[in-house]
């Protein structure tokens, strides 16, 4: 039998998967990687309150930086897991 090509192969994903379902939170339970998730949007708005009581525009950046970062990993977490 020839190998399978790329295309062919099935999808790792479960038969009801749904992202929409995922993301807009049509799930009941509540895993540790929800947690995560939550801990980083807190973090990502605390180093948005905190730029702005910082007096060093290189300070501004990091903190803003980092809240971007954090928002996004969270965005990709929710839309990337089964």
């Amino acid at each position: 039998m020839p190998p399978q090509n790329q295309e062919e192969k099935p999808k790792a994903r479960p038969e009801g998967y749904d992202p929409f379902d995922v993301a807009f939170g049509g799930r009941k339970s509540t895993t540790a990687l929800d947690w995560a998730a939550l801990g980083c949007l807190i973090a990502g708005a605390v180093g948005i309150v905190k730029a702005f009581d910082m007096e060093s525009p290189a300070g501004v950046l990091l903190c803003l930086l980092g809240a971007v970062a954090a928002f996004g990993l969270v965005i990709y977490v929710h839309l990337r897991k089964p």
